[in-house]
């Protein structure tokens, strides 16, 4: 019978020197409260030692589950992969880095408690670098534009939320996983609290350009149809606009012998609309590419081995 409180899902990256340490400080915190909780960590195919601190850990410990990999999925799918195996009435993600503060569980979790279905931490200063708290803004107003996110809600990878969310969450089948999309498009009771943002004592962010373009490329095109409608009304507007220009070209424009006028303004207009139909096309070809791999089941993740868990959920 499940009685657990709380899980703990933390997608895990080469974070070999922060790992013991953040799991010590979670079962300090937890323990003051809560009789029973868990902690799923996801070794998302790490090229460091994190595998072997997890073996520690989970030798240690019987609430600490682990999961390993094959090949590196990315956060999201890695949290997914988590989701499966959680038992508590209330879960919260959070990531590996100690930059998330333990303290703040309770505050995301006692928000759910309140009637939300989740709640986002949203830190009061951020220590992330300028490319990274570029990434986030740009994160939050493509989120609001896609997903009708409410502005003053702020989007982090520190949440909380019920375990019928969670089982909502599960039933997505697609090949990529946008865990905000996914939570946008189940409920729109969400919350937001101020946590603290402790300074990366390890490392470096894990994001990357070409990561944070394939996130929002995954949030575009995952979870909206919108982009394929601005397409469209572009479509529609240059149309007329090229109608417009066509009949000023041949009832309009005075008539002279000098066919080099115009050339300049001519190939500038043609390289304009071929770009625009090449953005079309590629945006379609990403909703065909997506559903390819959803329809044909590719997997989201694949699992090597696995520590302290019993039974999969399904």
């Amino acid at each position: 019978m499940n009685n657990l409180n709380i899980s703990v899902v933390i997608p895990v990256y080469n974070s070999e020197k922060s790992l013991a340490v953040l799991i010590d400080e979670i079962i300090i915190k937890l323990k003051k409260k809560h009789d029973k909780f868990e902690i799923i960590l996801i070794d998302d195919a790490s090229t460091d030692k994190s595998w072997n601190v997890i073996k520690d850990c989970c030798a240690k410990n019987n609430s600490i589950k682990a999961i390993q990999l094959r090949k590196n999925s990315g956060q999201h799918n890695a949290i997914f992969a988590g989701l499966k195996y959680s038992l508590g009435d209330f879960i919260v993600t959070m990531d590996d880095d100690g930059q998330n503060s333990p303290d703040d569980i309770d505050l995301l979790v006692e928000e759910v408690k309140k009637g939300f279905d989740v709640a986002y931490g949203n830190y009061k200063i951020k220590k992330h670098n300028v490319f990274r708290r570029f990434g986030s803004y740009l994160n939050n107003l493509i989120a609001s534009f896609l997903f009708n996110k409410p502005k003053n809600i702020v989007l982090t990878s520190f949440r909380a939320f019920h375990a019928s969310i969670k089982n909502e969450i599960l039933k997505s089948r697609s090949h990529t996983i946008y865990l905000d999309g996914l939570i946008f498009s189940i409920t729109k009771s969400i919350s937001n609290v101020y946590v603290d943002h402790k300074e990366r004592k390890h490392g470096d962010s894990n994001y990357t350009f070409f990561k944070l373009l394939g996130l929002w490329s995954q949030m575009a095109t995952g979870f909206s149809i919108l982009p394929l409608r601005i397409s469209s009304i572009l479509g529609i507007v240059f149309s007329i606009l090229s109608f417009l220009v066509s009949i000023w070209i041949i009832f309009l424009r005075p008539m002279t012998s000098e066919l080099p006028v115009g050339w300049t303004s001519l190939i500038v207009v043609v390289i304009f609309f071929g770009g625009i139909q090449l953005l079309a096309l590629g945006l379609i070809g990403e909703y065909i590419g997506r559903s390819y791999l959803t329809i044909n089941k590719t997997i989201q993740y694949s699992e090597k081995n696995t520590l302290n868990i019993q039974d999969k959920i399904n």
